[in-house]
């Protein structure tokens, strides 16, 4: 048990002080990646709640994983077009999505052999643990959710699009695969805690979210006005692009707060607040379809459109993609913190699961529309040698 701890501090102190090269090539970012991640899922695979000590592994753990994320931001915030992209970068792409799903279903397995502690000797550990456990999730999530982000924004940099056309179908196709396996499985891990759980205010946030839920409603209202033409099309998809940039700040601004909150607080999770949640994140899928009926316009009309008109709006379109697809992913990250920071669940237990549901459905279909958005503007930007 000694060693595993052991492991588990030299891992994160290998983590937190390595320092990818100033200049690194995205090659070099990407596999450094995956060695890291690949470590942080070994680590977490050897850790079982019949060894004990749960509670301090799974810390541990847990401080690696906070570490790992904010190379990953490190990486990301260094992206800059145009990026070239190679076979082995979108391999390290598909790796590191699949990592997020096997560390996720790692997690189902710890939560089921917490709801398997049953002695009273165990209950200290077991409620030490049942934190450390949701905090787990929301980092996994979290993960996740960053890889995804990454891979769009490498694509919307990347200046060989229509050589690597068919291979970056596959990637955006697992990616997309493998955030709904993962957020399925953070759902199965959070729901066995909620069970083990026995109460949460977070009404401060309510008036931030409704009128982040104001925007989001008139934005969906917009984009369901526009008609997109071979004359238009530019023009509109940038109006709609300052539109969900001014979304998308208000949501990780509010997204941040909780983040922030959340490293403290403890509070007592207020229905409205649940509601909210699960209304902002319908809204998102309504956007991600609008993205989905415009990508297909854009496909019928392209031969009509003249190509400086055309390359501007297919760029736009992978944007709002991955603008659209952030604010997603805030959307389910928001709910996760809301439960890290509850000091007790089990009276709100049927609404958090049945917000938690709802959210699944929604993140699923709305990865699905903004990837048919996506696989479509990607073929337009092959077949017209954009």
């Amino acid at each position: 048990m000694g060693q595993k701890i052991l492991t588990g501090l030299v891992l994160a102190a290998t983590i937190m002080f390595s320092q990818l090269p100033a200049r690194a090539s995205l090659t070099t970012d990407l596999q450094s990646l995956l060695a890291q991640g690949t470590a942080l899922n070994t680590e977490l695979s050897t850790i079982t709640v019949s060894d004990g000590n749960t509670c301090t592994q799974l810390g541990t753990l847990n401080t690696s994983i906070e570490d790992y994320l904010a190379t990953i931001e490190m990486v990301y915030s260094r992206l800059a077009a145009p990026l070239t992209l190679t076979t082995g970068d979108l391999t390290s792409l598909d790796d590191l999505a699949t990592l997020a799903k096997n560390m996720s279903a790692q997690a189902v397995r710890l939560s089921w052999e917490l709801r398997s502690i049953e002695s009273v000797a165990e209950l200290f550990e077991y409620r030490a643990a049942l934190s450390a456990m949701l905090r787990l999730s929301d980092d996994i999530g979290t993960m996740s959710n960053r890889i995804l982000e990454m891979a769009d924004r490498i694509l919307v940099m990347a200046d060989n699009i229509g050589a690597m056309a068919d291979r970056i179908l596959l990637t955006q196709q697992l990616q997309n695969a493998n955030v709904a396996l993962t957020q399925a499985s953070i759902l199965t891990t959070q729901q066995n805690m909620v069970v083990l759980s026995d109460s949460i205010s977070s009404i401060a946030y309510n008036l931030t979210l409704g009128l982040v839920m104001t925007d989001a409603n008139n934005l969906a209202d917009e984009m369901g006005m526009v008609t997109l033409t071979s004359e238009n099309m530019a023009e509109q998809l940038n109006q709609m692009e300052t539109l969900t940039s001014a979304l998308l700040i208000g949501t990780v601004d509010l997204y941040t707060w909780m983040s922030r909150e959340s490293q403290s607080a403890s509070h007592y999770i207020n229905g409205d607040t649940l509601t909210m949640l699960g209304d902002l994140s319908t809204i998102n899928r309504t956007l991600a379809t609008a993205l989905e009926t415009y990508a297909a316009t854009i496909s019928q009309v392209a031969g009509l459109t003249q190509t400086p008109v055309l390359s501007d709006a297919t760029a736009g379109m992978l944007r709002l993609t991955a603008d659209i697809g952030k604010m997603s992913a805030r959307i389910m990250e928001m709910t996760d913190k809301i439960i890290v920071m509850a000091d007790n669940i089990g009276l709100m237990a049927d609404r958090i699961v049945a917000t938690q549901e709802l959210q699944q459905t929604n993140i699923e279909l709305t990865e699905s529309s903004l990837l048919t958005a996506q696989n479509v503007t990607i073929t337009v930007i092959n077949n017209f040698g954009l």
